[in-house]
């Protein structure tokens, strides 16, 4: 599979070095499911900017060396979308598909973070984008990212580890949402996912005034 996906990757970028692939999305939070997409992450080398196409099965979330790595550093020239998703990269163990040793170094300097540090960044990249997703529609199946990272900063509270983690009730409440975003189920969560929000904004300010930032 990983040598078919490198074959695919580098027929359709064959000017270019493939760093690192890994799976991201549902699969790096280990929430997929039976219709789950099959994100892939895919760094290249030889190649600008950032793009996502769908090849076949694969969703592919192709960033060049420079941008990937300034996402992962939280980088405002990166957009809130894909900031946002920096956390996925904490599952890399597991969803490794393939890497270029040369990368490994800078792979391995990326995932030495303060996770406090992180957490606060995370947070700012999840509210810009979430509350430009609530302002075009308050029924987006991404807005299950809301209590999912509402749960990762309460296992952070709890720990002092910011990972993918999902504390309860909000895991529970992640995963119906997901599911039934679409329907009278996932209209009854509107108003917490707004609630919610306004919780990891309040946070953010906390951490900021207290020196955390």
């Amino acid at each position: 599979m990983m040598n078919d996906l490198y074959n695919l990757v580098q027929g359709v970028f064959p000017d270019t070095e493939i760093l690192l692939m890994y799976y991201c999305g549902s699969i790096s939070y280990g929430i997929d499911g039976e219709t789950s997409d099959k994100d892939v992450t895919v760094v290249l080398n030889g190649f600008k900017g950032n793009i996502h196409i769908t090849i076949g099965e694969y969703d592919l979330f192709v960033f060049s060396r420079e941008r990937f790595i300034r996402r992962q550093k939280f980088d405002e020239s990166v957009i809130a979308y894909h900031r946002a998703a920096a956390d996925n990269l904490m599952s890399i163990k597991e969803t490794l598909i393939y890497i270029n040793p040369e990368f490994q170094t800078v792979l391995d300097e990326l995932l030495l973070y303060d996770d406090r540090e992180f957490m606060l960044k995370h947070i700012e990249a999840e509210l810009e984008y979430g509350k430009m997703r609530i302002k075009i529609s308050p029924s987006f199946k991404s807005h299950y990212h809301v209590f999912r990272i509402r749960g990762m900063v309460d296992h952070y509270d709890k720990t002092g580890r910011y990972e993918l983690i999902v504390e309860e009730p909000w895991y529970s409440k992640m995963m119906d949402y997901k599911v039934n975003w679409n329907n009278d189920i996932g209209q009854s969560y509107i108003n917490e996912i707004q609630e919610q929000l306004h919780y990891l904004e309040d946070y953010r300010d906390r951490m900021i005034r207290s020196g955390m930032g």
